[in-house]
């Protein structure tokens, strides 16, 4: 599985303004230049698709952004590439080895015990303390 690579912490980065109009208010918008020059201060995770970048600006505002929101020539500079779809985690190679996976059934599974009235109880219970 290949991992992105990460703008490291301390660096300076440029961010398109255009880019991240949709998602900052306007308040902050109208204090922030065209291109904005900004030092990666820590890292912030999503739903666990991407990972972003917590940057202070010139102007001393701390803002969020992604790596689609970078400049060009930011990108260039820390080798990211720009990918619209999202990074599939599940790869070929994970799926072949499933196969390869030896389960061991244990436990008796006559019709006899599975019919049973008390252990369909039993395993309704056991199913079902979790969910109330």
């Amino acid at each position: 599985m290949k991992i992105k690579p990460l703008i490291p912490v301390g660096s300076m980065i440029k961010v398109e303004k255009s880019k991240i109009e949709n998602v900052l208010p306007k308040k902050i918008l109208d204090d922030l230049p065209q291109i904005i020059n900004g030092e990666v201060i820590d890292y912030k995770m999503t739903d666990g698709m991407d990972i972003g970048y917590v940057l202070v600006t010139d102007n001393n505002l701390k803002i969020w952004i992604f790596n689609n929101e970078l400049n060009e020539q930011t990108k260039k500079d820390y080798e990211i590439e720009d990918s619209n779809r999202s990074t599939n985690l599940i790869t070929k190679e994970l799926l072949s080895q499933i196969d390869k996976v030896e389960y061991e059934l244990s436990g008796n599974r006559s019709i006899k015990k599975i019919a049973n009235p008390l252990n369909l109880i039993s395993w309704l219970i056991f199913t079902l303390k979790d969910i109330f």
